[in-house]
């Protein structure tokens, strides 16, 4: 998403973006991916740890993974980890 010149135009994209509930974690969310801030900027600018925005980047791409596509995305990590389990 960070190399799609307007991500906002997908659908898919937008359906899981709404879907997080914490307006801190989609504010940063955007701003990392579709702005393409960096998170020293981010923490910078809201004035917090880049330990804290970096969590909360982390929960909210845990909820746009969950809800992208219906789930298609989780699916797609967890069957690679299947395999990767497969072949040690």
């Amino acid at each position: 998403m960070r190399h799609k010149p307007q991500p906002y135009q997908s659908n898919l994209i937008m359906s899981a973006l709404n879907k997080i509930d914490d307006r801190e974690q989609r504010n940063i969310f955007e701003c990392y991916y579709f702005k393409r801030e960096g998170i020293v900027s981010i923490a910078k600018s809201r004035g917090l740890t880049e330990r804290v925005v970096g969590q909360l980047l982390i929960r909210a791409v845990q909820v746009f993974i969950e809800q992208y596509d219906d789930g298609h995305l989780l699916l797609m990590f967890k069957d690679s980890e299947l395999e990767n389990e497969e072949t040690e």
